[in-house]
């Protein structure tokens, strides 16, 4: 079988500083490329001339969807890659796309679209992995809809009820999370505007609450913010899984900001009883016990997250959650108990893990012999 063609769609506003990396990681597996420029005023356009994309200048018309579908609807390859600017694949990986995308499996399985490893980086050079999709086959009846956050999804399930999201292991790194690039493109304003709007047009879609509860969060508006984690998570029907782990995540570390850990450990039990495997739910948990003083309850939620190890890639977890960053946490909870050998025991394990943050415990830790399983 030959292998298939891939156009890479963008928009794109203002971005010299981050478009010559993430087009260089992805010249060599695309077939085309095409630019929706919504107002650039800096070198972003020639940039993306320079590469050989085809650019459309576009007005802004306070919709996502609007610009990535103007894209889409350019594309002549098999399938569509969207990347944001911001974003870089992995360039050692990435030769593997193509073969994956001609194996007999992706038609035989009915795959429609691709999801990759992302890795963003956080402030205070954290990481979070999640997998999500970022490739669709080419095909005019799978549209982008929503104002911002757009999802393709919907559209896709639409026309083709029984066509399934194949994964690939290959990752992807994004940048727009850091505080540098959200001030830069004046993301949380932007944001918030179109959510409100969108909240006009959809009073029901409770997802946009969930969106909303996050741009409040970053603004430290805190109470708002928990409002509109609350609505969204009193009615969470037609979530995606994604977005409702999510948003269970969010509200607990909202709470722990808040210093309402009572809450914290309330709403923790209901997080974990719809997702039990998610492993920063219990290691926030455990937190939440430190906060109310009891220690014993938080080194067993602790104990419970590191014997999890790594949470599934379908949830957005921090790295080093279910590692290193747990085992360190428990050193020091032990610590405080005034447990001394249990607590160095854990900082130390915690330190040898720090270089393998998928690396998980198999059973009971013995500092004179450690096992370690991969995740």
């Amino acid at each position: 079988m030959d292998k298939p063609s891939i156009s890479l769609c963008m928009i794109v506003k203002n971005e010299e500083e981050y478009l010559p990396k993430c087009l260089r990681s992805v010249q060599c597996i695309v077939d085309e490329i095409i630019i929706v420029d919504t107002g650039s005023t800096d070198d972003t356009v020639a940039i993306a001339r320079a590469f050989g994309a085809k650019v459309i200048e576009m007005p802004w018309e306070d919709s996502f969807s609007a610009a990535r579908n103007r894209g889409l609807d350019e594309a002549t390859g098999d399938w569509i890659l969207w990347l944001d600017a911001d974003e870089e694949m992995d360039v050692a990986e990435a030769d593997k796309l193509k073969e994956l995308l001609a194996r007999d499996a992706i038609r035989e399985q009915n795959i429609e679209g691709i999801q990759f490893c992302f890795c963003t980086y956080l402030e205070g050079g954290g990481t979070e992995y999640i997998c999500l999709q970022r490739m669709v086959r080419n095909r005019p009846e799978y549209r982008f809809e929503g104002r911002v956050h757009e999802q393709i999804l919907p559209s896709m399930l639409k026309a083709n009820p029984g066509m399934q999201i194949g994964q690939v292991g290959i990752h992807i790194y994004h940048e727009g999370n850091l505080i540098k690039n959200i001030v830069r493109q004046d993301k949380i304003r932007r944001n918030q505007s179109l959510l409100l709007q969108s909240l006009e047009e959809y009073p029901k879609y409770r997802q946009y609450h969930y969106y909303l509860g996050v741009e409040l969060y970053r603004l430290n508006e805190l109470e708002s913010a928990l409002e509109q984690f609350n609505i969204a998570l009193a009615n969470p029907e037609g979530f995606l899984p994604v977005v409702l782990a999510s948003a269970h995540k969010y509200r607990l570390a909202l709470l722990e900001s808040m210093g309402r850990y009572d809450d914290m450990v309330r709403y923790s039990m209901e997080s974990i009883e719809q997702f039990p495997d998610f492993t920063d739910l219990h290691h926030l948990r455990a937190v939440g016990w430190q906060g109310l003083g009891h220690i014993d309850k938080a080194i067993h939620s602790m104990r419970q997250a590191l014997s999890l190890g790594p949470a599934p890639e379908e949830y957005p977890s921090m790295t080093g959650i279910g590692t290193y960053l747990t085992c360190r946490d428990l050193g020091i909870l032990y610590a405080s108990a005034g447990n001394v050998k249990d607590s160095d025991l854990y900082l130390t394990v915690a330190s040898l893990m720090v270089g393998y943050p998928r690396i998980r415990f198999q059973g009971q830790p013995d500092i004179s012999s450690l096992a370690f399983r991969q995740g």
